[in-house]
């Protein structure tokens, strides 16, 4: 990176509809847990592998998984949901990557993808016909891309999390929303996509995580208690990675990844 500025991004583009062969028959992609947990110096990221097609039957589970969390050079990043067309025809990863190289400045290569993201989406939607986009509201409350970029600048961490989603304002008329939120705080653990259960698990094992042990294994557990009872938008193996201030290291591999 321009300045010897090494950005860490971890892209959780998850709880979204992903994209499908066959979006005009109502077959969109689903799925995911993403676990991001801040420790004094590390940043923790696990994520599951399945992925399941939302039809107007419901959900059936795909049967090759995938991984979730990749990189390339010094950037992390874990995705699903409205990542890329089949086609290629708009890809996410391509844009970020595209900003990320063209912005010294952390700050500016996420305005940036803000900007692109939001351009994109519109056109996307363009694509899709008026019952996919309907029943996309329905299902997700218009949930279509969220993202979380975390990165390292003079030792500190610095997370930005982006959620893009789209309403209906008019008879086939839509428009895309963007919320934003910035938490480094020490101790914040979050999750991402669907994690009822996992989520409830540490409300009420609130020393979980107590003494800092065995974080990769514990997050482990979280999404083994999430992916319980037959789930279909969750499932193992799973993926778990360190970001630290000088790079980043695989503790967990699902043999999904490169």
């Amino acid at each position: 990176m321009a300045n010897c500025l090494k950005f860490f991004i971890i892209f959780l583009l998850t709880c979204t509809l992903g994209v499908a062969t066959h979006a005009q028959n109502n077959t969109l992609q689903n799925g995911s847990i993403i676990i991001t947990l801040i420790t004094k110096d590390t940043i923790w990221i696990g994520a599951d592998s399945r992925t399941s097609s939302l039809t107007d039957k419901g959900y059936t589970t795909n049967e090759l998984g995938m991984c979730k969390i990749h990189y390339t050079n010094n950037v992390v990043y874990a995705m699903s949901g409205h990542v890329r067309y089949t086609d290629n025809s708009f890809n996410f990863l391509e844009i970020m990557d595209g900003c990320v190289r063209s912005e010294n400045n952390f700050d500016a290569a996420i305005n940036l993808f803000k900007q692109k993201a939001t351009s994109k989406i519109e056109s996307i939607l363009k694509k899709f016909s008026t019952k996919s986009i309907k029943q996309l509201i329905k299902q997700n409350n218009g949930a279509f891309l969220s993202v979380v970029a975390l990165t390292f600048v003079n030792n500190e961490k610095q997370i930005h999390e982006m959620r893009f989603s789209i309403e209906a304002t008019g008879r086939n008329k839509w428009k895309v929303n963007y919320r934003e939120k910035t938490d480094n705080d020490e101790g914040s653990l979050r999750f991402m996509g669907h994690a009822t259960q996992a989520s409830l698990y540490v409300k009420e094992n609130p020393l979980f995580f107590g003494n800092g042990m065995d974080i990769p294994g514990k997050i482990i557990e979280l999404i083994k208690i999430e992916s319980a009872k037959g789930s279909t938008t969750v499932g193992m193996p799973a993926d778990v990675i360190s970001v630290y201030n000088n790079g980043f290291k695989r503790t967990i591999c699902s043999g999904l990844c490169p």
